[in-house]
């Protein structure tokens, strides 16, 4: 017999470096976020860097959360945005603040507002704002109360103003003429309704959470100011 030598050790990746984490609000209860275009949201079969596991580890760093430790509650997200959207994201620290912002989200307490970069633009369409027009381009606020898969995007194309930038549904010509590579889309304010008592976040009500300076912004200004 012929010794048979052992089988090589498997090497164990190293945990994926996590980004810094862009607090907007943050209590004891939740956090909301900055996700920047291209952060996957959760984690997928990619293996990319992701906001909630960002979140854990900004959390971690803070001593408010425990990887380790058993039968915990493992920080979640609320609401996600397409990798390629930018914007804020509700971050829950425990499980009734996740229970309570998922019935906020469902029972349609809770407005969110986009802003978007659009070939042109309709009066007509529900619920957008044009804030400044410049040539072809259009920045409008839109009201979005119940969200689906790439509504905006989809119902925008539809209309013959797509989102800049969008290689599922826009204008190729112009995303190559513009060079964007992906959707002029930001999730920037989100408005809180009347939540009832018996909502341990029931203080929320009629707060506004916003970011002051997205990247849609800088984006419109660079494109119109090439003009």
């Amino acid at each position: 017999f012929f010794p048979v030598g052992k089988p090589a050790a498997k090497t164990a990746k190293p945990p994926r470096r996590q980004p810094p984490v862009t607090v907007v609000y943050e209590d004891e209860n939740f956090a909301v976020l900055y996700k920047p275009a291209h952060l996957l949201c959760h984690s997928d079969r990619t293996g990319d860097a992701n906001l909630v596991d960002a979140f854990a580890a900004y959390l971690e760093t803070k001593g408010e959360y425990d990887p380790h430790a058993e039968k915990r509650f493992a920080p979640a997200l609320c609401n996600r945005l397409d990798r390629g959207t930018e914007g804020l994201v509700l971050a829950a620290k425990s499980y009734a603040a996740l229970r309570d912002l998922n019935a906020i989200i469902r029972d349609d307490m809770m407005k969110k507002e986009y802003l978007t970069i659009t070939e042109g633009y309709k009066q007509i369409i529900t619920e957008v704002t044009v804030i400044r027009q410049a040539g072809p381009f259009a920045l409008c606020r839109i009201g979005l109360i119940t969200g689906r898969t790439h509504q905006i995007r989809a119902h925008l194309a539809y209309l013959g103003h797509p989102v800049l930038g969008d290689i599922k549904y826009g204008n190729h010509k112009m995303n190559e003429r513009t060079g964007l590579k992906t959707q002029a889309l930001c999730a920037q304010r989100l408005t809180f309704g009347r939540i009832p008592e018996e909502n341990t976040l029931q203080y929320l009500s009629g707060r506004v959470i916003k970011l002051n300076d997205p990247e849609i912004v800088k984006t419109f200004e660079r494109l119109t100011a090439e003009k």
